[in-house]
């Protein structure tokens, strides 16, 4: 969910294919054939209106069309120069050749290599290009993050707080569960997180991120419990999947951290039906779609179309306060109930006879997935822009306002489903930091 790729593909029928000319080709059919041979039924004035509507289809189309082969260019540039350079049209329509910048990374063995990245920022949206094997052209990958999802990792990591001029506290650990090649993956989550806010990167092959081969689903405990099923493989690499074992379901968790996790993905069909509880659903990224619709403006672009990419321009900020709000009811119940009751058997001496942990003795708390299940955050594409602009300032004002619920609540986890189908489905697991 938190960003879109494309692939160094340097097939011409390929490309045809990904700017839609098919489409576009049925799309003029049908305008001629409104030309010459109107629907019987029809009035000149709908005629009219329809023949707008395909008019301004097209139109999007073509300028959807030119965004995709402007990054084409960029891309195929760095594949084809021998420095990775990538030509950037300046103010006066001049082209510049930018030059990448050599950064060290990890692979999935350990191995450190240093890949050649350039980062933009064009008319205000950023692109960052890489190559995940420096040897092998094929490799290189133009990424495009979602809009947002710099104040989704503020929050999430804690660092929103050092910009304001306070202490850090980290509001959420993260688990990533993609679909994706492993290498692409762990590059992709290096270049959203270059500073490693949310984690070390060293811990993400071994305790973070799990990648799920095709068909088999995602299930949430699999990923909280990736670091015991990493250990197991790397035991017996050759008779263990990706699965948690028998044994790792019969022992008892410190703590309930399913119940604690919220899951953040555009789709519900990859993950265990069990999982889906935790599913905090949000709208698909089609980076090009909505940048072409947003180009355009309100009066050219169709007006769904265009109300989509308003709605998907803001997402994961609405993810932001969606976050707040199910932080601050958590902390709110373990304020009102579960510490007073902890502080009572405490001062009773009643803690002294268990050898197990408190919470198994006290009322268990409400799991993440009923608060989600009544938080104000709305599936995609169910309400219009104006009400999910005002359901999420509700929420800013209730995480606002959550120093009146609670103390500790004040102190209170794409990847992507994204324009092209040939991106990477991914998700990502958050659970809440005490």
């Amino acid at each position: 969910t938190a960003l879109s790729r494309t692939s160094g593909c340097t097939n011409h029928t390929a490309l045809q294919l990904l700017l839609g000319l098919p489409y576009r080709e049925s799309k003029a059919a049908e305008l001629r054939s409104l030309d010459s041979s109107p629907n019987p039924g029809m009035t000149p004035e709908q005629l009219e209106e329809r023949f707008q509507a395909l008019g301004c289809e097209m139109a999007l189309l073509e300028a959807e069309a030119a965004l995709l082969q402007a990054d084409f260019d960029m891309l195929d540039s760095y594949r084809r120069d021998p420095q990775c350079r990538v030509p950037v049209k300046g103010p006066g329509g001049q082209a510049r050749m930018v030059d990448p910048t050599w950064e060290k990374a990890r692979t999935s063995r350990g191995e450190e290599v240093a890949r050649p990245v350039v980062r933009l920022e064009l008319q205000g949206r950023p692109l960052v290009i890489t190559r995940i094997n420096p040897e092998s052209k094929s490799t290189s990958v133009l990424l495009r993050p979602r809009a947002g999802w710099g104040a989704l990792r503020d929050y999430l990591s804690g660092m929103e707080d050092v910009r304001g001029g306070a202490a850090r506290k980290q509001r959420w650990e993260v688990f990533i569960c993609t679909t994706a090649e492993k290498e692409y993956a762990l590059e992709a989550w290096r270049l959203l997180d270059p500073e490693a806010s949310l984690f070390p990167h060293a811990e993400l092959a071994s305790k973070r991120m799990l990648c799920v081969p095709h068909p088999q689903k995602k299930d949430l405990l699999n990923v909280l419990r990736w670091e015991q099923v990493h250990a197991v493989m790397l035991a017996e690499p050759q008779g263990q999947s990706l699965m948690v074992t028998d044994e790792m379901r019969a022992s008892k968790p410190e703590l309930d951290t399913a119940a604690m996790s919220v899951i953040i993905d555009d789709r519900a069909d990859v993950w265990e039906e069990a999982s889906r509880k935790a599913l905090l659903q949000v709208m698909p990224f089609h980076p090009h779609k909505e940048a072409a619709a947003l180009d355009m403006g309100a009066g050219s672009a169709p007006a769904a179309q265009y109300t989509a990419a308003r709605d998907s321009e803001g997402e994961l900020q609405r993810v932001v306060s969606t976050l707040r709000e199910l932080r601050s009811k958590f902390y709110a119940e373990l304020d009102l109930n579960i510490k007073p009751e902890a502080a009572r058997l405490v001062s009773t001496g009643i803690l002294e006879q268990y050898q197990a942990l408190p919470l198994e003795i006290l009322s268990p708390f409400t799991p993440m997935s009923q608060l989600l299940a009544t938080s104000s955050f709305p599936p995609p594409a169910a309400l219009g822009q104006t009400e999910r602009e005002d359901r999420a300032s509700d929420l800013r004002l209730l995480a606002n306002d959550s120093t009146m619920l609670t103390s500790a609540a004040a102190a209170a986890a794409a990847w992507p489903a994204g324009a092209e189908k040939a991106a990477a489905d991914t998700g990502a697991a958050g659970r809440g930091a005490s």
